[in-house]
């Protein structure tokens, strides 16, 4: 498949609304997020764009794909082999690096089951891996639009979408169900008791769902370009569904070079810069939370070790402190270079699901998350982004809101160690939350 610039006064594209204002350096591309939405609720308008699809957001640029040209989903409580699935992963991602496309999609946290052995969790009523190569591309960015797979006249019903109304009204949602605060402080004391010398880290999470009444389009805009993300994705498969404005890069890889970017440790910004230095300072000072985050990035360390080049994986940045809109995070970034006889899904199965969701060592804390937490966790952990040949980028799909049939649920963690405050970090649960429930209150 081959890229198609569009430049000119003689394309139907020329004279489309392209962005609000420029792009600005360390901050999210608003201009071309809006953009990039009205374009995608006008094509679904118009019924050009139906599930599945993606609206992808990262750094200066903006993508949207659609149509499955070819598609695979597995883990819907059948029992491939793990090697099944991961294998039908390479195959796609390779035949989307020769096409010179993409394979975007998700892996959700429950998958994780399959690669220790064991069926997975029946209870989610969805795939919980599934990707796909789009039959049609476009990709917006600060001074060009490029398309893939894309006719003269679908290129008119593109531009003609830019000028539809960029999303229907909001609604307020209405809450059905939740894990309620005091069991989730009774679950993080009982975690307390069972941590020892073997199990020091666990992330235990809530959640709270909703009767879907608004579209994801719109909960995106109202939430996710509010925010400061690293990866912004909207996408939707029929069944299940996401709107995400994730903080933290799983892992990249781009020409073989490998980055990830790590976040652990938490606190409530405050409303001025002095107070916010004083904050990060307590952050950086404080036990448990540099306990927690250094653990669970010697994990990961360990995890990326085998797949790297010897002596290419580092800590680039240790211990930095990143904002978001109301929390500030410890943040420190892995680099290395990918084997060359490694694949970028053996590196990001490595990692998967993150130690930073679900705790060090990783196989014990999934199997006491699992007695902790009465619910599957789905997408909230898991990972979503694309892959093509040996190159990759998959975001942690934290700070999201998830779409399974008519629900819609909003889910965080914290990381329980031993020395916990299960009231603080019940606190912590409800901050991450706050603006995402703000978005489903219609406020």
């Amino acid at each position: 498949m081959t890229n198609t610039r569009i430049a000119g006064v003689d394309n139907p594209l020329a004279k489309m609304r392209l962005f609000r204002s420029p792009f600005t350096d360390g901050g999210n591309a608003a201009a071309a997020a809006y953009d990039a939405l009205a374009i995608l609720h006008g094509l679904r308008q118009q019924n050009i764009v139906t599930p599945p699809y993606y609206l992808h957001i990262h750094g200066n640029w903006a993508e949207i794909g659609w149509h499955a040209a070819q598609h695979i989903a597995y883990l819907d409580g059948e029992k491939s082999e793990w090697d099944t699935w991961a294998g039908a992963l390479r195959r796609l991602g390779d035949q989307a690096g020769a096409q010179n496309t993409k394979a975007f999609g998700y892996l959700g946290f429950d998958a994780w089951d399959h690669t220790q052995g064991r069926a997975p969790d029946e209870s989610a009523e969805f795939p919980l891996m599934q990707f796909f190569i789009p039959a049609h591309r476009l990709l917006l960015t600060a001074d060009r639009i490029e398309a893939q797979g894309i006719s003269l006249e679908l290129l008119r019903d593109i531009a003609e979408a830019s000028r539809l109304e960029p999303n229907p009204p909001r609604r307020a949602c209405r809450a059905v169900a939740e894990f309620p605060k005091f069991d989730y402080i009774a679950a993080v004391e009982r975690t307390k008791r069972t941590l020892s010398h073997g199990l020091s880290k666990v992330v235990l999470s809530r959640y709270r769902s909703f009767a879907q009444e608004t579209d994801l389009s719109v909960l995106f805009q109202d939430y996710c370009l509010g925010e400061k993300y690293a990866d912004a994705v909207l996408m939707d498969f029929g069944s299940v569904g996401a709107a995400i404005a994730s903080p933290e890069l799983l892992m990249g890889i781009a020409d073989g070079a490998i980055r990830a970017n790590p976040l652990a440790g938490t606190r409530s910004l405050g409303a001025f810069e002095a107070e916010n230095e004083r904050i990060a300072r307590s952050l950086l000072s404080d036990r448990k939370e540099l306990a927690e985050h250094i653990l669970a990035l010697r994990q990961m360390m360990g995890e990326l070790q085998p797949h790297c080049a010897p002596d290419t994986l580092t800590v680039s940045k240790l211990l930095d402190t990143a904002r978001q809109n109301k929390v500030m995070h410890l943040s420190s970034e892995l680099r290395g270079r990918l084997r060359e006889d490694r694949h970028c899904v053996d590196a990001l199965l490595a990692l998967f699901p993150s130690a930073m969701v679900s705790g060090v060592p990783k196989a014990e804390a999934i199997r006491l998350i699992r007695r902790s937490e009465p619910f599957p966790r789905g997408l909230f952990g898991g990972t979503a982004g694309w892959l093509s040949g040996r190159s990759c980028r998959f975001a942690l799909n934290i700070r999201g809101i998830y779409r399974y049939g008519q629900r819609l649920f909003v889910q965080a963690g914290a990381g329980v160690m031993a020395e916990s405050d299960a009231a603080r970090e019940n606190a912590e649960v409800e901050m991450k939350m706050a603006a995402m429930l703000d978005a489903l209150a219609g406020g």
